[in-house]
């Protein structure tokens, strides 16, 4: 081999070596972060040069749209469920007694009337002691609203008869069917027995 066969090829690989160092060693990914419903992160060749990774980031999400403070109040709980339902129950029996008295003529008897007023009364007072949250609470106070209400009717009924002033009542059962405290009272007691079964508190026009 002659030597300008050396030298050229000496000044190749000088050249060679330059341009090699100005070539990339790694291949940077540039990376994206778009707000999205769902995460996702896609990444293919990373030695692909220019290759972008897209990541979608989660947002809070809030069912029905919303918000923690907007969430439903929390059930009633089972015993205080179970206590009320009770105290209702008793409720019920009292106004349907006083019903069937006035219906079939029977005497309005006060000492039956105010010994059934007691038993509601302890009963409230067993369920007062089952309250666990407010829903518990709240149920609670409707039915000591609806305690007073049906205490007072029984109370205008048990005068009026001391009166001799419940003829209407004896003689017509369209009387009863027309009196609009006794027949709410009744309304709001079912309504109450419903919603301590479902143990979701709720309102009714009759309890108000």
């Amino acid at each position: 081999m002659t030597s300008q066969c050396m030298i050229a090829i000496l000044i190749a690989g000088a050249l060679t070596i330059p341009a090699a160092a100005q070539a990339p060693t790694t291949n940077s990914a540039e990376v994206k972060q778009q707000p999205g419903d769902a995460t996702a992160y896609s990444e293919e060749d990373r030695e692909s040069p220019g290759h972008t990774i897209t990541v979608n980031v989660w947002s809070p999400a809030r069912s029905n749209g919303t918000s923690p403070s907007e969430a439903a109040p929390p059930k009633l709980s089972r015993n205080f469920a179970a206590a009320g339902l009770n105290a209702a129950f008793r409720m019920e029996s009292t106004e349907r007694k006083i019903e069937n008295s006035l219906r079939r003529g029977f005497p309005l008897g006060e000492f039956w009337i105010q010994n059934d007023l007691a038993e509601i009364d302890d009963s409230l007072r067993a369920a007062e002691l089952s309250v666990a949250n407010e829903s518990d609470r709240e149920a609670l106070q409707q039915l000591t609203q609806q305690s007073g209400r049906i205490r007072a009717w029984s109370n205008w009924m048990i005068e009026q008869n001391k009166r001799l002033a419940l003829t209407e009542y004896y003689i017509s059962s369209s009387t009863l069917d027309n009196d609009v405290r006794f027949q709410n009272n009744v309304a709001c007691t079912k309504f109450l027995v419903s919603m301590l079964a479902s143990r979701t508190v709720t309102e009714s026009n009759s309890c108000l």
